[in-house]
């Protein structure tokens, strides 16, 4: 065997090894993807289960709360929140009270929203909750005098109610 064979040997064995660790890597990529596609999904879980305890806790809380539960009671028994006009049935410290906890209502939807628009919230739950619960909530947010802090929220809720010339979409129910 002469050098030129060896040298030329040489070369198949590399041009193999060079095929071999291509596909090895290429395993490696596609399991690493498979992984990071799973941890998406984990996290996106328990973001979800995050964002339900939450309104579950705010919402129990507003119930046991000697304050606010009542005044829920009291709207929800004249037609809150799809009747405004349920608002007109409160003293002016209930009204207060209510509006304070409107607020902190407003600023879990804005942030849902922003969740939505950072790619955190998928499409199924902002038609499906998302929009149906700032429809409804979103005009006793405008008679207490409730402005959305963000601009592109303020933008949504326009959107939503079809104030920006658009008509809205109907709800996926």
């Amino acid at each position: 065997m002469t050098l030129s064979d060896l040298g030329s040997l040489g070369e198949f064995v590399g041009a193999i090894g060079v095929v071999i660790t291509l596909v090895y890597l290429a395993i490696q990529i596609r399991q690493n993807t498979h992984a990071m596609e799973e941890s998406r999904r984990l996290a996106l879980a328990q973001t979800y289960q995050l964002r339900a305890d939450a309104l579950q806790e705010m919402l129990v809380q507003a119930a046991n709360s000697e304050h606010i539960g009542p005044i829920l009671a009291k709207l929800t028994g004249v037609g809150y929140p799809e009747d405004v006009s349920s608002l007109d049935h409160l003293a002016p410290v209930e009204r207060g009270r209510f509006r304070q906890w409107q607020i902190a209502q407003q600023t879990h939807w804005d942030n849902m929203f922003y969740q939505y628009q950072q790619g955190f919230l998928d499409e199924e739950y902002y038609r499906d909750e998302f929009v149906v619960r700032v429809r409804r909530l979103a005009p006793i947010w405008r008679a207490l005098g409730i402005v959305a802090n963000r601009r592109s929220f303020e933008q949504e809720i326009r959107r939503l109610l079809g104030e920006d010339g658009v008509p809205p979409a109907p709800d996926a129910r």
